[in-house]
């Protein structure tokens, strides 16, 4: 659904077709064109043909499935969640897809040419097929993914939310969510026991977030059948006195409306000779997401250089964001706003 030439709501629907069950949908500029492309995770479960899709959406073009004439390669899975992180580096997001039993970490094989993938989810650790604790040998059944560092030491982290679809026999019944944690060789670990998270609840719906604006990522998660579980992040210490386990920086992106929140810019974080980049992105995940601040872990450093890649191809400047500071970044403007919680 598309606004209307007149701006008076939206004009009539597109149909998508071949249409699957799709469960999640990700907008992503995967080739760093300015052009924001439409991911759809499909289940499998209820199409023998269905599949993995991925739509070129373009202004004034009716939306096109890419195929394998463009590079595209049929990818058949339960698919239930995506997640998009820039992980080695190169500017081009990687994508993370849901599935039962393996899971997928998928890279672009040539660059921004082709939407060519291959998977690199074994690689890295991730594949993440069955339950880590509990002492169910069947597989796993996942949902939600998310990218954040939890941890703050400036590698980025994987929170999964997983939970048998119902009754499902040939699936783990006692399936907990793994929180992969990012180590400095791009490999990740499970860290979800350490943390104190392990829970046997069906889960689907996930947001990681600072929800007391104290620098470090709560997590939400939303489970089937029974309420929703909030945990919070106290990092190296305790509830009566958290303490962050490394250095952050929290932004937000502010500009004229209606795309007040600047969803589909790219947001550089540069710390000594490694830079993040990082797409603004809404949807993807499976029953969960969040829009706000933007949380970039450091880890020792006591600041950050941030520069916005805004949506319609203008470039800000470098900006100093010191750590521990919330900042707002005004479209047009070449210095950060400081912010400060209460204030």
């Amino acid at each position: 659904m598309r606004p209307s030439a007149t701006g008076g709501g939206y004009a009539p629907p597109i149909a998508l077709t071949l249409g699957y069950c799709t469960l999640s949908m990700l907008f992503s500029d995967w080739s760093r064109s300015g052009r924001a492309d439409l991911r759809m995770a499909n289940d499998r479960n209820y199409y023998i043909n269905g599949e993995e899709q991925l739509w070129r959406v373009a202004p004034g073009e009716a939306p096109r499935q890419y195929t394998e004439a463009d590079g595209w390669k049929p990818l058949q899975i339960w698919g239930m969640g995506i997640a998009s992180q820039d992980l080695n580096g190169d500017g081009f997001p990687e994508v993370f897809i849901t599935s039962q039993g393996d899971n997928k970490l998928q890279t672009l094989a040539n660059g921004a040419a082709q939407p060519t993938y291959h998977d690199i989810a074994l690689k890295h650790g991730v594949t993440a097929q069955r339950p880590f604790i509990g002492g169910d040998v069947l597989p796993s059944t996942a949902w939600h993914p998310e990218f954040a560092d939890v941890n703050n030491d400036g590698f980025v982290d994987l929170f999964i939310t997983k939970g048998n679809v119902e009754a499902q026999p040939d699936y783990a019944k006692r399936d907990p969510s793994d929180l992969m944690l990012g180590q400095a060789d791009g490999t990740f670990v499970e860290g979800a026991e350490a943390a104190g998270i392990v829970s046997y609840n069906h889960a689907r719906g996930a947001a990681l977030v600072d929800l007391n604006l104290d620098g470090m990522l709560g997590l939400v998660v939303v489970n089937r059948m029974t309420s929703a579980t909030v945990w919070r992040n106290v990092g190296r210490s305790d509830a009566q006195q958290p303490a962050p386990m490394g250095h952050w920086i929290e932004v937000r992106l502010h500009q004229p409306a209606p795309n007040v929140d600047a969803i589909g810019a790219w947001v550089d974080v540069q710390v000594g000779d490694h830079t993040v980049a990082r797409e603004v992105t809404v949807g993807g995940g499976h029953a969960g997401g969040q829009i706000g601040w933007l949380h970039t872990g450091l880890g020792t450093a006591d600041s950050a250089q941030v520069r916005v890649h805004w949506p319609g191809g203008e470039t800000g400047p470098w900006m100093t964001v010191r750590a521990g500071q919330f900042a707002t970044i005004e479209r047009g403007a070449a210095e950060v706003i400081p912010w400060v919680p209460g204030g």
